[in-house]
C-alpha cells in the first residue's frame, strides 16, 4: 500500500464508469471519492479528476478541470486516466491529454485489469501495474520532502549519521 498523505485528497469523477470507485478501494483513507460540487470540494487540499482514457473521457475530464477551478482554492489538481482495454489510447484522447496537461499538476496513466471484469469487487486485487499506478499517482500528489542538507538526506535513506 502506498504511503498515506498528511492531507486529505478528494476524488473527482469526471463521468459515470471513470473507474473511480475502484481507484479509491486501493487509494489510502485520507482519500475520498466526492461528487462534483462546490461544497464537497470546498477548501480541498488536493483533488483528483479520475476518467476513462476515451475521447469522450478526457473531454469530460477538461469540462471537470475547468469547474473545479471556479469552485475550489485547491493548490494542485492532478489527473487520474483509467485505460478500458489494451493498446495504445485513441488519438484524439493523446491529443486532448497533451492539452490538458498545462492545467493539471499530474497525468498518471492507470492500466485496464481484464480480471476485474469476471471478479466480484470484493474480491479484486490489484495486478502488479495497477499497484504500481496507485503508489505514483499517491506520490505525484504529495512528493517527498526534498532533503536540503547531508544529513537530512541521509536520514530519508535510512542511514545513520
Amino acid at each position: 500500500m502506498a504511503k498515506a498523505p498528511t492531507t486529505d485528497v478528494v476524488l473527482v469523477s469526471a463521468h459515470g464508469g471513470s473507474g473511480a470507485s475502484t481507484l479509491a478501494a486501493h487509494l489510502p483513507e485520507t482519500y475520498r471519492e466526492v461528487d462534483l460540487t462546490p461544497v464537497a470540494v470546498h477548501g480541498t487540499a488536493h483533488c483528483v479528476v479520475v476518467a476513462a482514457a476515451t475521447v469522450d473521457g478526457v473531454i469530460a475530464a477538461t469540462h471537470a478541470v475547468r469547474r473545479l477551478t471556479t469552485v475550489t482554492s485547491a493548490p494542485a489538481i492532478h489527473l487520474a486516466l483509467v485505460r478500458d482495454g489494451r493498446g495504445q489510447e485513441p488519438l484524439g484522447a493523446r491529443a486532448r491529454v497533451r492539452a490538458l496537461s498545462v492545467f493539471v499538476a499530474s497525468i498518471t496513466e492507470v492500466p485496464h485489469v481484464q480480471r476485474w471484469r469476471y471478479e466480484a469487487s470484493d474480491q479484486r486485487s490489484p495486478s502488479p501495474a495497477y499497484a504500481k499506478a496507485v503508489t505514483r499517482l499517491v506520490t505525484a500528489v504529495e512528493p517527498a520532502p526534498v532533503a536540503t542538507s547531508r544529513a537530512q538526506r541521509r536520514q530519508q535513506k535510512g542511514a545513520t549519521p
